[in-house]
Order: C-alpha cells, then sequence, then structure tokens
C-alpha cells in the first residue's frame, strides 16, 4: 500500500520534511511497502525547501539588512525551470518575525528594505522569473522599504517607512521588473485597508500597540490615495494586497502578480501525479483552526484529496474546535500532544517528532482495522 506525508512546517519547531520522515518512521514497512515524503508550503516558511527538494538547484548567498536595519546574511534559491531561470525567495529569511522578539517598539522600527538588495542580486543572474514568498514578515510598513530599495523615492525618517512617510515618487520602479515575471505567493487574500487590512489584522499580532495601529492604518490611506491618484492602481480592492504589511501591494505596483501559494505549488510539484494509486494521505500544520480552510496547506491537502478520492488525516501541534471545512473531507484531524503541556515544552523538536511519530502509527492501524 502507499502512503503519503505531505504536512506543513510547525513554525519555530520543525521542517516539512523532517515532520514527514517522522510519520512515515511510524508506519509498518510490510504494510505500507510505498512511502513518499513531499515536503510542501503554501507560500510561507518552507516554500523554497519544497520546491528546491523537487527541481533542485543552487543556494546564493547575499548579505543585507533584517527588519530593523541590523546586517544579515541569508540564502535564496537560483534554479532552471521549463527552460527558464528562476530565483525563490522567501521573505522571512530576511525579515522575518523570527529574528526579533515582536514588540511596539521593533514594528515601529521594522522596514521591509532589506528585500531590496535581495530581489536586485537575482536580476544579475538575469532571472526571467521571481517566485517570492510573502509569509511570516516582521514588517507592517506598507510595502514602502522595499519599494525605497528597488528606486522609488520616498520621504520618511528612518525606521518604518510608512509611520512617517510625507510624499513617494514611483518613478524609477517603473522598469524594475520589465523583462521579469514577479509572483508574490501567499496564504491569505487580505486587501491592504480596512479592518481585514494589514494594520488592523496582522500588526497587532506582530507586537503593535492600538495607537500604532490606528497611525499605520491613517497613513496607509493617505498612500494608498497617493498610488490611485499617480497610478490608476486601487489597492483597497485588490485581494492579497495585505498581505506580509503590505508586501503585496509592493508587488502590484511593479507589476507583478499574487498568486495562492499552495495551489501555485500544487502544479510546481506536480502534487496530482504524485498522489496517484496512494491509499492514505497524512497532512497538517502547526495549528489547524477556523481558518486553515482559507489556503493552508492541510486544506489545499484534502481538496485534492477528495478530488482524487484519497483517505486524509489531518496532524497538528494543536486545534480548535471550530476547524472550518475541515471536518468535510477528512477522516479526523488530531493534536498530537500527549497530554496537557506548555506551549514552551510543545514546540520542542525532539518532543513533536517523537509525538507525531507515535500517533501517525497509531492512527495507521485504526485506518487498516477499518479496512
Amino acid at each position: 500500500m502507499k502512503v503519503v506525508a505531505m504536512i506543513d512546517s510547525f513554525k519555530g519547531c520543525a521542517t516539512s520534511e523532517e515532520l514527514n520522515a517522522a510519520v512515515l518512521a511510524g508506519l509498518s514497512d510490510e504494510i505500507w511497502t510505498e512511502k513518499c515524503n513531499i515536503p510542501i508550503a503554501d507560500g510561507g516558511e518552507g516554500t523554497m525547501a519544497a520546491i528546491y527538494a523537487e527541481i533542485g538547484g543552487t543556494w546564493q548567498k547575499v548579505s543585507t539588512s533584517d527588519p530593523i536595519g541590523e546586517p544579515i546574511e541569508g540564502s535564496y534559491l537560483l534554479s532552471s525551470l521549463d527552460g527558464q531561470t528562476i530565483a525563490v525567495i522567501e521573505s522571512a529569511v530576511f525579515i522575518g518575525i523570527h529574528l526579533h522578539e515582536p514588540s511596539d517598539a521593533v514594528i515601529r522600527q521594522a522596514s521591509s528594505y532589506g528585500l531590496g538588495k535581495v530581489i536586485q542580486d537575482a536580476l544579475t543572474h538575469r532571472v526571467t522569473k521571481i517566485y517570492f514568498t510573502l509569509g511570516g514578515s516582521a514588517t507592517s510598513d506598507g510595502g514602502l522599504g522595499l519599494l525605497q530599495s528597488i528606486g522609488a523615492t520616498i520621504d520618511a525618517s528612518l525606521g518604518n517607512p510608512l509611520l512617517s512617510v510625507q510624499s513617494l515618487d514611483l518613478t524609477g520602479i517603473q522598469d524594475v521588473f520589465k523583462d521579469v515575471e514577479f509572483i508574490a505567493l501567499a496564504d491569505v487574500t487580505n486587501p491592504y485597508l480596512g479592518k481585514n487590512g494589514f494594520a488592523q489584522t496582522f500588526a497587532p499580532q506582530k507586537g503593535a500597540s492600538e495607537k500604532t495601529v490606528v497611525e499605520m492604518e491613517e497613513h496607509a490611506q493617505i498612500v494608498a490615495k497617493e498610488i490611485l491618484h499617480f497610478t490608476n492602481l486601487d489597492l483597497s480592492s485588490i485581494s492579497g494586497a495585505g498581505a506580509a504589511g503590505g508586501l503585496g501591494g509592493a508587488v502590484m505596483l511593479l507589476g507583478g502578480k499574487i498568486a495562492p501559494g499552495f495551489l501555485t505549488l500544487q502544479q510546481l510539484l506536480r502534487l496530482e501525479e504524485k498522489l496517484q494509486q496512494a491509499d492514505l494521505i497524512f497532512t497538517g500544520e502547526g495549528k489547524i483552526d477556523e481558518q486553515t480552510d482559507q489556503g493552508k496547506v492541510p486544506y489545499g491537502v484534502m481538496k485534492l484529496a477528495q478530488k482524487l478520492e484519497i483517505p486524509v488525516i489531518g496532524l497538528c501541534g494543536s486545534r480548535t474546535v471550530d476547524i472550518g471545512k475541515m471536518t468535510e473531507g477528512t477522516l479526523g484531524v488530531f493534536s498530537i500532544q500527549q497530554g496537557p503541556i506548555s506551549l514552551e515544552l510543545a514546540m520542542e523538536k525532539e518532543r513533536t517528532l517523537t509525538n507525531i511519530q507515535h500517533i501517525a502509527q497509531e492512527l495507521s492501524q485504526v485506518f487498516m482495522y477499518k479496512k
């Protein structure tokens, strides 16, 4: 029998490949004669690794600045796909929320400026397509830092440019991506402004105080109005423009497009082909809740499995009672915890991998009994 493990990374704990391997290690080789470890992501952490596992490539090191302007070195992926030279850049590597403890002071300083140098480095390799992941950023600067570093003239103080922007001139960015397809991968569809926009929805999760959120929203309204006036691009109506603290909007200004992270990887990784003839699929992520059905890995895997009529089991570090549409196409969604536990202990890698191996083993036995 064939079993497939394709679990999204447990952020800050274990990678997709590690979790998959632990699940498969717990299953009987005699029963499960074909075991498939498919690293997966939805446009956030782990996206580069998932694409690298499929198409290979080289890791390109680059030195730039992190969210608060400190030096940082990271890598992006250079590869070839369908005869094109492509780059895959994971924004969280360079401006990730994991780099500094979230606080109001940090988010008032945090800028996406450092990403510009990474993109410019990729352009020197004559890439014709850039995949740019938006998940896991520490910034809520409306994408202004990135625009500054690419060539826009923005009158603002040091730190988060959104909070002090006086004027912006976008003429310097018009032809940067003239011969390059720029695709941002996102797992959210939030607009630039309003109650579902980046300031009101995501900034508090990154440490912003109520006062800072109000300031951000006010300045974002002004920025969006200026952009509409000079470019006829209405960021308030574009799905995904609010992703990664407004980086989605910056991508649109640069002539790029925003694509659903999981659906893009589904195509790149040829998932439908790989799942053919599977008898069981394990999927999951760190937390499964009512938002999981909004483009996250477990929901995407579940929908694909439904199409192929393959049973699915969901595994997670924690789950809520309400898991939205995840109840419609899974045999069940299970937390891997063995009992009451602190978040700190639950996120220990060794404990996580041991727990997920044990529960996968037990659930596979239940599945076989049902068979």
